[in-house]
């Protein structure tokens, strides 16, 4: 099988969307990371770990365009566009260093989508990089509307759909042809483990079936120092905030947003406060200071005011809390090349679409989604996505609506002296038979049935059950 390296936000994370389309015919390394921009898939491939795996890559597919859109337009994080579109180009500029076959991947997404989408396109024509334009195909075919019900994530069976037929025609994906001299920065990582370390600090390992993260725990009375990386600016940061006895924080997604912990980045000139959250996280640090000998990294012990926020920190929610350290895994360094010429945002169009060079249009490879859509598949996750809460429904609202009418239908039956219950076992045998001849009774069954098999069709199956129960009931009355 061909190898496949997947870099992405959590489009490429979900278990049975695009990374399961892509391993029906390949070998997939993702390093993928939910709520994450371009500027983390660039992080994972400086990383030296990583190295091999794209060295030896037949394909490496990437999408961020989803995280960029939405971490530009939320009112408190507020991305700027010089920002993508330098990352952008720093991370195309790397992948081209690479000479493999890139695959850009645009989904689909509600908003002013227009610019951030024409970055990539622009980008793509200027390393060669091929594409896949989902977004353009939903515009194209006047989908665009459906698929804005399900803002930031499309339903897992397109992805995976669109992930089979990329690594089933792996092939016709080729390397860029262009002869580019692009003077890229100097990246570095750097972890606590090798910086200079001022204070006592606890280490754990954060382990689960996707991420292997070694941590260091910034608290009041540590801190750690940047001394041997002056001039080198922070454009990232990698944190995973724990429980206090650092083990993985147990907490819904939304609590997990609304646990934070809080980094202070602090020398003579620069005082920079961000928080992130409970989840294995990667951002931007916006302002992007420069380093000087005395810039320090540390706990926010003195409860400054954020200078910057993160859209999956939600610092900002009335029940959002503090906790007193910081779990932080790596910065991301830059050191400027004077020599690199970015280009300037005017060159991005805001009114409409780059057309994409034809020798790199890969998107002719999408499953035909207009007739797709009409699919048993289709429709099952469809429905469940609509009604994700429906065996609940049933359970805490039919079923005891159903009983309570039952029970008033019985009690207002004149019952004959000689068939009159002689205990009351027997009056709640009557009632669990009554309930069980119900009309909504059956009904709720059948659903029951439907949700629990809808990846066998059963929806579908619904629809026509329904139909015989409704029919069965009627000839019976």
């Amino acid at each position: 099988m061909k190898n496949i390296v997947l870099l992405g936000g959590s489009n490429s994370v979900m278990v049975n969307g695009l990374q399961k389309g892509l391993k029906e015919y390949a070998n997939v390394t993702n390093l993928a990371l939910g709520s994450s921009t371009c500027i983390q898939n660039l992080f994972e491939v400086v990383k030296d770990k990583n190295i091999e795996a794209l060295t030896n890559a037949d394909l490496i597919v990437t999408e961020s365009n989803i995280n960029e859109l939405y971490n530009s337009n939320d009112v408190k994080e507020q991305l700027s566009m010089a920002t993508i579109f330098k990352n952008l180009y720093y991370l195309y500029g790397v992948l081209y260093k690479y000479q493999k076959p890139v695959c850009i991947l645009v989904l689909p997404f509600k908003g002013n989508h227009i610019i951030i989408n024409n970055m990539h396109r622009f980008l793509a024509n200027y390393f060669r990089h091929n594409i896949v334009d989902v977004q353009r195909y939903y515009n194209t075919n006047l989908i665009a509307e459906f698929g804005n019900k399900f803002g930031a994530h499309q339903l897992a069976v397109i992805n995976r759909n669109i992930g089979k037929e990329i690594a089933k025609n792996i092939d016709c994906f080729k390397v860029s042809n262009k002869n580019l001299d692009i003077n890229l920065p100097e990246f570095k990582i750097v972890t606590p483990e090798n910086m200079q370390r001022n204070g006592n600090f606890k280490i754990f390992n954060a382990k689960n079936s996707v991420f292997d993260e070694v941590i260091y725990r910034l608290e009041k009375g540590n801190n750690l120092s940047f001394k041997g990386y002056e001039n080198y600016e922070i454009i990232g940061i990698h944190a995973w905030n724990l429980d206090v006895n650092g083990e993985i924080a147990k907490l819904s997604f939304a609590d997990s947003l609304k646990r934070n912990g809080a980094l202070h980045l602090k020398s003579n000139k620069i005082s920079i406060v961000k928080q992130t959250g409970s989840l294995n996280q990667f951002c931007e640090i916006q302002a992007e200071p420069m380093i000087d000998d005395k810039m320090i990294a540390k706990f926010n012990d003195e409860n400054l005011s954020n200078t910057e926020f993160y859209h999956a920190a939600f610092s900002w929610y009335p029940d959002s809390r503090t906790v007193p350290y910081f779990d932080l895994i790596a910065f991301f360094l830059c050191k400027p090349n004077p020599k690199m010429k970015l280009f300037d945002l005017s060159v991005i169009p805001t009114d409409k679409d780059i057309e994409i060079d034809k020798d790199i249009d890969r998107s002719y490879l999408i499953p035909n989604i207009v007739f797709f859509k009409d699919s048993m598949e289709f429709i099952d996750e469809y429905i469940g996505h609509l009604y994700p809460n429906i065996t609940k429904h049933i359970d805490k609202v039919l079923t005891p609506q159903i009983i309570n009418k039952v029970k008033e239908q019985l009690s207002q039956t004149k019952i004959e002296p000689q068939k009159e219950p002689t205990s009351t076992i027997d009056l709640e045998k009557q009632i669990t038979a009554k309930i069980k001849n119900h009309l909504s009774y059956k009904l709720g069954e059948a659903l029951i049935r439907a949700n629990k098999n809808w990846y066998k069709g059963g929806y579908i199956k619904f629809i026509f059950e329904v139909i015989k129960i409704k029919k069965e009931h009627k000839n019976r009355r």
